[in-house]
């Protein structure tokens, strides 16, 4: 595999500059006047997608890469993709005559999703072979846009844009970023690296990008990030504990990682005091909601519950192959809009069907399969934690395993046309899998030389 990578260098950092570009990190687009927001304008987002898909094209004439995982993936997306333009775009509006429909406007619109499936493809390949220099350019572009951002907001000069708007049962603006990209990411891979106690060159950078984007978090006061960040560490403490054959429940670890947590809650409480204290507010709303089904104010919850009325009424009218693509409903969010992230499990039936969703199951349980096997490997194995190539491994199984937790979040990849994240890192899953196994195999090789 070390032939792999670095064979071309220039391109190699091309193509990850080029990617986050196109991922638009903290609305870097925006900030050079760009509008991201209309699903579908064309944007500069396109003209990096062709650059991307080109560099892509020049590497697959020097990358040959036998795994089956990413064949049988890349298998089941293909046919995926068969069913969401040909039927989802094509078939089911001709027949139900939607008003309004034209195969140009689908195309026009659903071309994220294309991008999405092929950035599968794309982002599988170049991580393999150049995996160090996605870190290295990582690590360094969240670090200086997540301390723009954190800067921009203290002093009031904002070189990168800011949304606001008020939380009500707080009275405190919410501070977010236009676009969070791939940043998100870090919250994971903070996580695995405190708790495997990593060692490696860029620990201390992984883990000072974790603060400031857990600073984001609490400056947008999103109670489900907030307590993400909590969750991701209680999967990785378990998951430590298991793979050490120790008791499930970490009582050691969660003290210890408690007590960074108190420190850390009293560094952001000097520095940010409101937002701490609306911080502790939402965690408290969360767990309401949680226990109730309703805030506390008596405003009832239908995330949790699946209970969108108008969606549920969709699904029973069109339950085999679903409404099929509709301008009319696709938003970003609005509360018409089933293609909108508060709703995914409920717009993927929806939208596509019981067929549809069937379609796209087959990931899912390979999905699953590979991180079982995963997790009974390391078990069974004497695996070096604090190696890097056990971090890059780990932070996303821990990412996929709360990402399977979230219920409601189910097919959203099937759901949201712009769902290049979800894609992009179960390409880096399997490409880190195929990386790990590859040095491991190495290693028993060299045992068994000596």
């Amino acid at each position: 595999m070390d032939n792999l990578k670095n064979k071309y260098p220039v391109i190699d950092y091309l193509f990850w500059i080029t990617f986050f570009l196109f991922t638009n990190p903290g609305g870097i687009l925006e900030a050079l006047g760009e509008d991201t927001s209309k699903a579908g304008t064309i944007d500069a987002r396109d003209f990096l997608f062709l650059v991307i898909f080109g560099l892509f094209f020049i590497i697959t004439y020097v990358t040959t890469i036998r795994d089956i995982n990413y064949n049988k993936a890349t298998g089941y997306l293909a046919v995926f993709g068969i069913y969401y333009f040909f039927v989802f775009g094509f078939i089911i509006p001709e027949l139900k005559e939607t008003p309004g429909y034209s195969l140009f406007l689908f195309i026009k619109k659903s071309r994220k999703t294309l991008y999405s499936l092929l950035m599968f493809a794309i982002v599988y390949r170049f991580f393999i072979r150049s995996y160090i220099v996605f870190f290295r350019i990582y690590l360094l572009s969240s670090f200086v846009i997540l301390t723009l951002f954190i800067v921009g907001f203290i002093t009031g000069f904002e070189i990168l844009p800011v949304e606001r708007f008020n939380r009500g049962f707080v009275n405190i603006d919410r501070i977010f970023m236009v676009s969070e990209g791939f940043l998100p990411l870090l919250i994971p891979m903070g996580a695995a690296a405190i708790v495997f106690k990593s060692d490696f060159r860029w620990r201390n950078v992984v883990l000072i990008n974790f603060a400031l984007m857990f600073i984001v978090y609490l400056l947008s006061i999103t109670r489900r990030d907030i307590i993400g960040t909590v969750i991701y560490f209680f999967i990785g403490m378990i998951l430590f504990n298991y793979f050490q054959h120790k008791p499930i429940i970490p009582i050691k670890k969660i003290i210890s990682v408690g007590f960074l947590f108190i420190l850390f809650g009293f560094f952001i409480s000097f520095a940010f005091p409101k937002y701490a204290d609306a911080g502790v507010k939402g965690v408290k709303e969360a767990v309401h909601i949680v226990q109730y089904g309703e805030t506390s104010t008596g405003k009832a919850d239908v995330r949790l519950g699946l209970g969108k009325e108008f969606m549920q009424n969709l699904i029973i009218d069109n339950l085999y192959f679903g409404t099929g693509f509709d301008n009319r409903w696709r938003g970003t969010g609005d509360k018409q809009g089933y293609e909108t992230s508060d709703y995914p499990f409920l717009s993927a039936i929806a939208m596509t069907g019981i067929v549809g969703i069937l379609i796209f199951l087959p990931i899912y349980i390979l999905l699953v399969r590979n991180i079982l096997y995963d997790i009974k490997f390391i078990r069974n194995n004497k695996v070096d934690f604090r190696s890097f190539h056990f971090f890059i491994f780990v932070y996303l199984i821990i990412y996929f395993i709360y990402d399977l937790l979230q219920y409601m979040n189910w097919f959203l990849p099937v759901s949201l046309s712009r769902s290049i994240k979800w894609y992009s890192f179960f390409a880096m899953y399997l490409a880190t899998r195929y990386i790990f196994y590859a040095n491991w195999k190495n290693k028993e090789e060299k045992l068994i030389s000596t």
